[in-house]
């Protein structure tokens, strides 16, 4: 069974539709953070833990040539992108590297060109724990539990780790970013690229598979035209200490 760390990631977002006007008034006074969808709400009629799985099957489903978690630069943020939300997912490490490369250790820059009006998502990092683990002959529910249960429980210790999640929008601080935490809950299916069983999950079997997900996502409301930098800082138990700059610009 995968057991790794994913981490960190920036976003902007931009939506000139009506449909969630009525929720941000609503909310106005109560959300402590304006620039984000309300963590219980429900963008476009789905709420945050099913936008995570959206975006964990968006990323499982590409290819690792292509595949835009393991884009360092951005050139591939656009792929397959489509529907109301954009996504941004995690910037994750080169395989063979333990960091993102090119520059310092725990730090990595990516640039995105992202249309307006798009409300953006952004994976701030999150696992996904899929059934069945050909690398894992023990990994099976025991006698009397069922398989969301037993993905739950093995798969909680992971983001228990994150002890510390910082985000900035142009220079401002959000707020409470570790209260942004959404696990399924039910199962739902993903089926993954077989190329990324080594750099990213060994237990994709290139079918559909039973899965949960565990994570820290927000999603933003939309920007304005013009460049956005969005800049995050994360610390886990395991000693892991990255800062990711994210330079958005929305055209």
């Amino acid at each position: 069974m995968k057991k790794f760390w994913r981490i960190i990631i920036m976003i902007a977002a931009t939506c000139g539709t009506v449909g969630w006007a009525t929720e941000a008034q609503e909310h106005k006074n109560s959300n402590p953070n304006p620039a984000l969808f309300e963590k219980d709400s429900h963008p476009f009629g789905t709420d945050i833990a099913t936008w995570g799985e959206r975006v964990a099957q968006w990323i499982y489903q590409q290819p690792f040539a292509t595949n835009p978690g393991f884009d360092q630069t951005g050139a591939d943020c656009a792929n397959q992108q489509q529907g109301p939300v954009w996504f941004i997912p995690p910037i994750f490490a080169v395989p063979g590297s333990p960091r993102p490369i090119i520059q310092p250790p725990g730090t990595a820059t990516r640039n995105c060109t992202i249309p307006h009006q798009k409300a953006i998502f952004l994976d701030i990092g999150e696992d996904v724990n899929d059934f069945p683990c050909p690398a894992s002959f023990n990994f099976n529910p025991p006698p009397g539990q069922s398989l969301f249960d037993f993905l739950i429980v093995t798969d909680k210790p992971v983001m228990d780790s994150v002890n510390l999640l910082e985000v900035w929008l142009d220079g401002q601080q959000l707020n409470d970013i570790l209260s942004y935490r959404f696990i399924s809950d039910d199962l739902f299916l993903i089926k993954g690229d077989v190329s990324l069983q080594g750099p990213l999950d060994p237990c994709i079997t290139g079918t559909r598979q039973p899965a949960i997900i565990d994570g820290f996502f927000l999603m933003f409301r939309p920007l304005d035209r013009g460049a956005h930098t969005i800049v995050v800082h994360g610390t886990n138990t395991f000693g892991d200490d990255r800062w990711f700059t994210y330079n958005l610009n929305i055209k």
